[in-house]
């Protein structure tokens, strides 16, 4: 067999494997075909579906029963579960009081006064601004206006409601440390993150670190930076609950003010010791530092046999909100959050961890009206590298959603919209998209996904998955890629 007639049989091949992979021709299928067939994925791991979002027909697919890495479309699992069994009303709660005996004549608590955390991610979050931004003083008003003055102990913060493991397996050492790496608590604050001021000079020299937003007492910052080029290219690299923070890498030259932004070591010391030190200002004494259960073991005995008084509860704002921010900024720390409080509603027991919360959504998939093959659920955020899902079964879940769940429309909103908000605010800016795309966005190193809703030329609804791992190109191109590919689909299907 000459070489020519070999080449020619190849194709022939190839044309039939990949023929063989769509279950329409016509337009929809050649844009496919030239999508999978570009040199830039010659390597790539690609799955692909779509399918009308109110009555579930697969319209076309390419290995649609592919798992691949799926990055952060696993939000999309997470938030769709957690509307179906919390409701869109549902608000997380905060309960302040004190443990212990508080004697009036002489306004002296013996014990201590605490916060109890029920796993509310926004307390003092900068995606809340308007709501309870002043609550450290509304909760030191309120205990003040018990008439305590003098505490044998301290603040201390329970948050037992979650086990101590805050991030859940397979998440990177180096992410860790840094804002996306903040991992779920009983009590949280400002995201879970702080800001770290650098003014960095020329080239080569070393950045001076000016300052930290809040400050975080008893935290050592080793900086390793260097000023280079034009980039972020610097990691913070600290374990929870750590004390020693180390930052290597690069940030660009000659800025005044340089902020990476990352994830605070102990959320609920620091809430603790926010708390006492605003009603330190109103004259109220304590006998003891504040801490948290977690930290004092022999707190957390008194504790737990001392009779305990509620003096105020805060709230959330509502679910639906929460998880708009979720998914549209792609907030990892809100995604652990609604998991691992799952995980405590499905065993109701405290300490719930992050495999009872993956329990909770992988029992509850099983009373939707199709299976769940094609999901590797690890967490709720898709930090970790072991998430993986099939443009099958998120286009299965997409169409759910919209058709069949009481809750669709919030579900709906909760995603970016194309060219105007979240993680798509730069992307998809053709005037065919605006107003007629939403998706979820799943980015990780060699991971550029995409899953949500888009309306046709003729008005049609339509489910669309596009996961592409491992491509030979840069991110932004395969978006760009991406972005013809459903731009031609418009007309196609």
């Amino acid at each position: 067999m000459s070489n020519k007639q070999k080449h020619i049989q190849r194709s022939l091949i190839l044309f039939l494997f990949i023929s063989l992979q769509f279950p329409v021709s016509g337009q929809a299928g050649k844009y496919i075909r030239e999508f999978i067939n570009d040199t830039a994925f010659r390597h790539a791991g690609i799955s692909m579906c779509f399918r009308d979002a109110y009555t579930g027909e697969e319209i076309a697919s390419y290995n649609e029963h592919m798992a691949l890495g799926s990055a952060s479309l696993m939000k999309l699992v997470t938030t769709a579960a957690a509307l179906d069994i919390l409701g869109p009303e549902f608000r997380f709660s905060t309960r302040i009081g004190y443990a212990g005996s508080f004697n009036a004549a002489d306004s002296s608590l013996k014990g201590y006064l605490v916060i109890k955390g029920g796993a509310d991610p926004t307390i003092l979050s900068e995606y809340f601004p308007d709501h309870q931004n002043n609550i450290i003083e509304t909760w030191a008003e309120e205990l003040y206006d018990e008439g305590i003055r003098n505490v044998s102990g301290s603040v201390v913060s329970d948050a037992l409601i979650f086990d101590h493991h805050t991030a859940p397996g397979g998440w990177n050492w180096s992410d860790l440390g840094n804002y996306y790496g903040a991992g779920a608590h009983g009590v949280c604050i400002f995201d879970n993150m702080y800001r770290i001021h650098f003014r960095s000079g020329p080239e080569g020299t070393k950045p001076e670190l000016v300052s930290t937003e809040p400050e975080i007492e008893g935290l050592i910052i080793e900086n390793r930076l260097m000023s280079f080029g034009k980039k972020d290219n610097a990691y913070v690299y600290l374990e929870p609950f750590g004390n020693h923070a180390v930052i290597r890498g690069e940030i660009p030259v000659n800025r005044n003010d340089f902020i990476l932004k990352a994830s605070i070591p102990d959320p609920p010391l620091l809430t603790s010791a926010l708390l006492q030190k605003a009603l330190t200002e109103r004259g109220v004494s304590f006998g003891k530092r504040p801490t948290s259960l977690r930290l004092s073991p022999s707190v957390a005995a008194e504790y737990r046999s001392s009779p305990k008084t509620v003096c105020f509860t805060s709230y959330s704002p509502v679910l639906a909100e929460i998880i708009k921010v979720t998914n549209t900024e792609s907030m990892n720390v809100y995604a652990e959050q609604i998991l691992k409080y799952l995980g405590a509603l499905y065993t109701k027991q405290e300490s719930a961890s992050t495999e009872s919360g993956l329990e909770a959504v992988r029992k509850h998939l099983e009373t939707w009206p199709f299976h769940s093959k094609g999901l590797y659920m690890s967490d709720g955020s898709g930090l970790s590298r072991s998430n993986a899902l099939s443009a099958h079964f998120i286009t299965s879940l997409l169409y759910t959603m919209r058709s069949k769940s009481s809750y669709g429309h919030y579900f709906y909103n909760s995603l970016p919209e194309a060219g105007k908000t979240g993680t798509l605010q730069n992307y998809f800016r053709d005037d065919v998209f605006v107003d007629n795309l939403r998706a979820k966005s799943g980015t990780a190193g060699g991971m550029r996904n995409y899953a949500g809703y888009f309306k046709t030329s003729e008005g049609r609804d339509i489910a669309f998955a596009v996961l592409v791992n491992n491509f030979d190109c840069t991110s932004s191109e395969v978006t760009g890629k991406v972005e013809s590919l459903l731009k031609s689909m418009f007309e196609a299907v």
